[in-house]
């Protein structure tokens, strides 16, 4: 299968950028809970788990047959160890993902609990993305490179590893679940060119790709012949200008709300996305739980109302903004130069700023600038929220206080459905009515793939982001 990212770090608690780091790291290291088509959190490591009365706390009870490639037993004691390598930020990027969770201990051999410093219902899918995944801590105590060689008990061990372009994978023999290895062998490539990726299945260098919007007229030629397929997942994916809120000049929201009115999202969508990706407004897409339907037409493309809201906030001529964005991928590359033209016709002066995929997120986190890119979606829209908005490396200046305090109270595991829609509600219209973001359009995760594979209409992770798990999938003899 074929991605529109590559591989560049074999270490999950190393990781830049979990959409990055997931398709390739997942067939080799297992969590405590997995996410799968629906989106839903089901057991993985964990064969259960009981949150306590108060909501902070969870013990797991770990599954008796799971051991590392190594041999060495997934117990009590491996799991601790391993998330307690995750959460310390000398050994770990990834700690800040942990921000919830005050201590992991073991309570016997086969138990693990993890007590919150809050209400944690978000947990069960933190714990499900491979900045969680659970590591030999053993066999690198004994000298193994986790930065070389695999230190999972997943499905699969690492065969060849070439970064910047592909890794093979071999089924590791033993594996509990063996639904989860289909293939005796696995590639999983990076394209980041869409021309290279479509080709490669064109001609079937490839089993599967991932389609990015840009491409879907060209790829309708392909998929309406005999043998081949696509697949369209729910609309929850979306691109997004990340905004920091205290970068000077935007710590006015009128500002903030005039960058909203000025981009001509339509057009985006119909110039450069195919008609693949209507217009949005807020985090929260319609037909997920909690959009607000209220703020689902908040910014018409109005330049007038654009420039009206700079002269009223005062904002200096030829506003100045750097916007970051992921070099060479599309179509965010087309996308940051349709913002700059459309933000530079109501008198606000943005440089484009291009980095790599695995530095575009830290360097946006040090502050003053802006990201385009992809709007890091979960399987539960309070943590989609939490996640955007409350974690510094999404969000580098914190948004208001009541706001934060309806995400945190959505994460209460005793709340009823409804109360907790009703919050996811709140939060999502207010994040677009003080914009702290400017959301462009709103599109499906799209796998295109042979006749002869199974599986690629319900992968793991891509009905709710682009990211995809080939866990469970697999071609036809």
């Amino acid at each position: 299968m074929a991605g529109n990212v590559v591989p560049n770090n074999l270490d999950p608690h190393q990781s830049g950028n979990y959409t990055v780091d997931y398709p390739f790291l997942s067939p080799v290291y297992d969590r405590l809970t997995q996410v799968v088509s629906g989106p839903e959190i089901v057991p993985m490591l964990a064969e259960e788990w009981t949150f306590a009365e108060d909501g902070r706390s969870v013990d797991f009870r770990l599954r008796d047959d799971a051991v590392f490639h190594s041999g060495n037993p997934v117990d009590a004691d491996a799991v601790v160890a391993s998330l307690e390598r995750a959460r310390d930020p000398q050994q770990s990027r990834v700690s800040g993902r942990f921000e919830m969770v005050a201590s992991v201990q073991v309570v016997d051999e086969s138990t693990v609990r993890i007590t919150t410093n809050r209400p944690a219902l978000d947990l069960l899918s933190v714990l499900a993305t491979t900045e969680s995944a659970i590591v030999d801590m053993d066999a690198m105590a004994n000298g193994l490179d986790i930065s070389q060689e695999s230190a999972g008990s997943g499905p699969y061990v690492f065969d060849q590893v070439r970064p910047g372009d592909r890794i093979t994978y071999v089924r590791h023999e033993g594996y509990w679940d063996p639904e989860a290895q289909k293939p005796a062998r696995l590639e999983l490539i990076g394209l980041p060119d869409d021309n290279s990726r479509l080709n490669a299945f064109r001609s079937g260098q490839v089993d599967a790709i991932k389609v990015d919007p840009d491409q879907y007229d060209e790829l309708q030629s392909v998929v309406t012949q005999p043998g081949f397929e696509l697949h369209e997942y729910p609309i929850v994916q979306s691109y997004v200008l990340y905004l920091d809120i205290g970068t000077p000049g935007l710590e006015d929201k009128r500002v903030r709300q005039a960058l909203n009115y000025a981009i001509d999202r339509e057009s985006i969508n119909s110039a450069l996305l195919n008609g693949r990706c209507p217009p949005l407004t807020q985090p929260l897409p319609a037909g997920l739980d909690g959009h607000d339907a209220g703020a689902a037409d908040l910014y018409p493309h109005d330049p007038d109302r654009a420039r009206q809201l700079l002269e009223e906030s005062g904002a200096p001529d030829n506003l100045p903004i750097r916007i970051i964005y992921v070099a060479g991928a599309s179509p965010q590359q087309e996308m940051a130069t349709a913002v700059q033209a459309q933000l530079r016709d109501v008198g606000v002066d943005v440089q484009l700023v291009p980095i790599p995929a695995v530095d575009a997120q830290a360097t946006f986190r040090t502050g003053r600038y802006g990201l385009l890119n992809i709007f890091l979606s979960a399987p539960t829209p309070g943590q989609t929220l939490l996640t955007n908005y409350l974690a510094d490396f999404r969000f580098p200046t914190p948004p208001s206080l009541d706001f934060a305090d309806t995400v945190v109270r959505s994460l209460d595991p005793s709340l009823s459905d409804d109360e907790r829609t009703a919050l996811y509600e709140t939060a999502s219209g207010t994040a677009a009515e003080e914009a702290y973001s400017v959301f462009l359009c709103g599109s499906p995760t799209m796998i295109a793939y042979t006749s002869d594979t199974v599986g690629m209409d319900s992968l793991g992770h891509a009905d709710f982001t682009s990211v995809f798990d080939v866990r469970y999938a697999g071609v036809t003899s």
